[in-house]
């Protein structure tokens, strides 16, 4: 099967995109960053910009997904099967995910939050229904998609949890947890 080539020089300019929209924003609030702003501080032209995206929300949305897409691949990297370590990981990497957003982005934590959620929650939906199907391949699909947005939303809902209200560590918090939902699977 071919692999898709991607033009570096298409892979740079959005990189500097990105950048220069995620500095922007550390400076100032969502509805006040221009597309001239990211354009100036990436220094490439308006039609550069809207070759590789259609608005700041459009490069919003982008850079908040390769972000969390790059962390939570990177955390899995070769996981296989849903079990307590992939939960584990994906906790952790969420809960990394959320403070690192949260800190970064002081001042559009309210306009990123529903936008972190929602790429949380469909990101990780989409990795755990593919380690459900791998794993049970005879099983209803439907069934397995839920199960998969149930573990997602949960995830992330504890994840929120955790960062809004406790002093444990995130790996000891989740360890807490996970041998209660994990037993269960197995008896």
């Amino acid at each position: 099967m071919p692999t898709t080539h991607v033009d570096p020089r298409i892979t740079r300019t959005k990189k500097l995109l990105m950048d220069a929209f995620r500095a922007i924003a550390k400076e100032k609030k969502l509805q006040s960053i221009t597309v001239k702003d990211i354009t100036d501080r990436a220094t490439v032209n308006r039609a550069t910009f809207y070759a590789h995206f259609y608005d700041k929300y459009d490069i919003m949305d982008y850079t908040l997904s390769e972000t969390l897409l790059k962390n939570l691949n990177d955390s899995l990297n070769v996981s296989t099967k849903l079990n307590e370590e992939t939960l584990c990981k994906s906790f952790i990497t969420i809960t990394s995910y959320i403070q690192q957003t949260h800190n970064e982005c002081k001042l559009n934590s309210e306009a990123y939050g529903q936008v972190v959620e929602k790429k949380v929650k469909e990101e990780l939906e989409d990795i755990f229904l593919t380690l459900l199907v791998q794993q049970h391949v005879n099983e209803n699909r439907e069934t397995l998609a839920t199960t998969a947005r149930f573990l997602s939303w949960g995830l992330y809902g504890t994840a929120k949890h955790w960062f809004h209200t406790s002093q444990l560590p995130a790996q000891t918090y989740i360890k807490q947890a996970l041998p209660f939902l994990m037993n269960q699977n197995n008896n």
